[in-house]
């Protein structure tokens, strides 16, 4: 074995990197099971997300770490609260206006708290991704269709933050997302 492929091997194929690969397939799985209306979703959403919060850590997207933990509890609420039929539910756009507004000044008020006091490196982006991801996931687990909508902008802006964090198959993952969640919205599934 040559220098250039050890050193590509260590490099590339770190722990991290394996995890990151596990924690990509495990949401992936999660996201198009949600899709076709398994139960078996919430456990990859639980293992997906599990493993994102470590790297999510490690690599300093604090905002995104705990909104990866986040999940992993969503997870847990989505299997205990889920009917046997899974029903769509309906809100008003007002309902949305006011949570738009809401994340709007949390995600301004969390951009600000991180880039003062902590080390994070892309605080908008990671305060975008994480205070719209939380409002979504509740749109989310209480059925109501236009979780897609949210999720189209979120895992849009969640390729490039994880890209300029160097978690290249999890920028991959934001991509298929998006367009999952397109077909999701349009019923093309």
């Amino acid at each position: 074995m040559n220098s250039f492929q050890q050193i590509f091997e260590r490099r590339f194929w770190s722990t991290d990197r394996i995890l990151e690969v596990v924690a990509v397939l495990c949401s992936f799985l999660y996201t198009f099971l949600y899709i076709k209306g398994s139960a078996w979703c919430w456990l990859f959403a639980f293992i997906g997300s599990a493993l994102f919060t470590y790297l999510c850590y490690a690599r300093k997207i604090l905002a995104e770490s705990f909104l990866q933990f986040f999940y992993v509890l969503m997870a847990i609420y989505g299997y205990l609260t889920m009917e046997t039929e899974w029903q769509t539910n309906v809100w008003s756009w007002q309902s949305h206006a006011i949570w738009l507004g809401i994340g709007t000044i949390g995600m301004f008020l969390t951009a600000f708290v991180l880039k003062k006091f902590t080390k994070t490196k892309m605080p908008l982006e990671d305060s975008f991704t994480t205070v719209f991801s939380l409002i979504a996931t509740w749109v989310m687990v209480n059925y109501v269709h236009e979780n897609y909508l949210y999720w189209i902008v979120i895992d849009a802006v969640s390729v490039h933050l994880y890209w300029k964090r160097k978690l290249y198959f999890g920028s991959a993952l934001f991509v298929a997302y998006t367009i999952l969640v397109t077909a999701g919205y349009f019923g093309w599934m």
